[in-house]
């Protein structure tokens, strides 16, 4: 007879952010992918208000990512500040509200589509707002204030979709990519050098305070940029000068930790790895506004596919094994995930680059490749994710 911690507890997967959000975060990157696919193909007709790049580019971000995200930040919060952060059944219908604007705007709900939606992130921001400004952890606000900027963006794209806006619906996505890219910078540049020593027993990966701030208020300019400017041409030599000084300044972050010595361990060098698409991204989109032959399209997968992609399932098999009671350590699936995700980035970014009359293949094989990696993770962590605490 299959005993209660064996089985699938509706009580334990809404205990906390991180098990629902991720496994529907996950499930979503691969259903958006294959909706896309099936649209590109015409097998499928979206019936929002957004047309079908705008709604792989939205969905991408407001979709798929923000569910990570909010899983991530409601248990990192608690953690933090040790109090709660929304469980049971507000979590469950916060998680029913992000559901409900996947399918309005794959399905269409007239004017219901962008109040629901734009409902979500405020709630969640709000999720973690409470316990932050409750326990004085003023270091942390930046990631409710993020989630507002993210909000929006999101409004931006409806703004635009129903014609009360005049702008690119590329900057707002560059936009909403930028807030991810802080995201990965500040949390990343915490935890990366600690699990390193944490897991390797010493204090070679370093972490500088000063570096760190030079990083932040680079990226910050880098916001205010892309805000006026977008992936345009304009202004293109000290928008070049700031994407170059943010390429070294990470590149010198990186050499900090010094990641060749997590090679053994995939749950240690799959971060410095994931991490490395920043310095990536910025650098292509130097070389692309200098004149290179380089679309800046690529440089942004570099965050999407390879930054934001490889960091969140390094942090999804990490903190899900961690804050159910199993051992961090991977396994043949993790190491799987982590090599067909930094192979997806490398064949979606660097590939086109190198062989470009494969462009279409290319494509496809990475999106299989993003698909399999998050969908292995759906079927590896389900019973983790679904089941009492060890």
């Amino acid at each position: 007879m299959t005993s209660l911690a064996q089985s699938f507890s509706l009580q334990a997967t809404f205990s906390l952010g991180f098990r629902p959000f991720y496994w529907a975060g996950a499930s979503y990157a691969v259903i958006s992918l294959l909706l896309w696919t099936g649209y590109l193909l015409d097998v499928i007709e979206l019936k929002g208000p957004f047309d079908g790049l705008m709604w792989h580019a939205h969905e991408l971000i407001f979709g798929f990512a923000v569910a990570i995200l909010v899983g991530f930040l409601f248990t990192a919060v608690k953690n933090w500040t040790r109090l709660p952060t929304p469980t049971g059944l507000s979590l469950a219908a916060l998680l029913c509200l992000w559901a409900a604007g996947r399918l309005m705007l794959i399905f269409g709900s007239g004017p219901l589509v962008p109040i629901i939606d734009l409902l979500f992130l405020p709630l969640a921001a709000l999720g973690i707002a409470i316990p932050l400004i409750k326990s004085g952890n003023r270091r942390n606000y930046f990631t409710f204030l993020l989630m507002l900027v993210l909000t929006l963006a999101n409004g931006g794209f409806y703004a635009v979709a129903y014609g009360w806006l005049e702008i690119e619906a590329s900057t707002l996505f560059v936009l909403a990519v930028d807030v991810f890219a802080m995201f990965i910078t500040i949390i990343g540049g915490r935890i990366i050098p600690l699990f390193t020593n944490n897991a390797t027993g010493s204090k070679r990966a370093q972490r500088h305070p000063k570096l760190e701030y030079a990083i932040v208020t680079a990226m910050a300019l880098l916001l205010v940029s892309d805000m006026f400017y977008g992936i345009s041409d304009q202004m293109a030599l000290p928008r070049a000068v700031l994407l170059l000084a943010l390429t070294a300044l990470h590149t010198a972050k990186i050499a900090c930790w010094r990641p060749h010595i997590t090679r053994t361990e995939p749950m240690l060098w799959i971060l410095p790895v994931a991490y490395s698409w920043l310095p990536i991204a910025f650098l292509l989109r130097a070389l692309s506004l200098l004149g290179a032959p380089i679309d800046q399209i690529l440089a942004l997968h570099a965050l999407t596919a390879g930054a934001m992609g490889g960091m969140m399932l390094a942090m999804m098999t990490r903190s899900s094994l961690g804050h159910t009671g199993r051992k961090i350590i991977a396994g043949k699936a993790e190491s799987l995930i982590f090599i067909l995700i930094t192979l997806g980035g490398i064949i979606r970014v660097i590939a086109p680059i190198l062989l470009p009359q494969y462009y279409l293949l290319e494509i496809a094989l990475s999106a299989l490749l993003w698909s399999v990696a998050f969908g292995l993770f759906c079927i590896v962590y389900w019973p983790i994710l679904t089941r009492p605490r060890l």
